[in-house]
């Protein structure tokens, strides 16, 4: 299995949820979340933004793509690969948790 295919079925598989350390701001419809370990500041975009309300509380990739396919009246396919490559993104940036890699 290929790296990015064991990072993508880690992603899916796992429960996570975001940094509560690292302040933010919400906006209109962004978020902008500031990681001052790393001295980064970073714009999440209104379903990023959205995700990482629902991070709050541990959730995972199927719970997620649930609730946004239904606030969007989305087809689940779609809404899940993005949510996969928003969650994936986020975990690499250090923004997220993996709530079983702290048990």
């Amino acid at each position: 299995m290929s790296d990015a295919m064991s990072d993508a079925t880690k992603t899916a598989d796992g429960r996570w949820r975001r940094d509560a350390e690292l302040p933010f701001q919400k906006l209109d419809e962004e978020t902008i979340v500031l990681d001052p370990r790393r001295r980064e500041v970073h714009l999440l975009n209104e379903t990023a933004a959205r995700l990482w309300e629902l991070l709050a509380s541990p959730c995972s990739v199927d719970e997620l793509t649930a609730t946004l396919a239904d606030e969007y009246d989305a087809a689940e396919p779609e809404v899940r690969e993005a949510v996969l490559e928003c969650v994936a993104g986020l975990a690499d940036k250090g923004l997220l948790i993996s709530v079983e890699a702290r048990a």
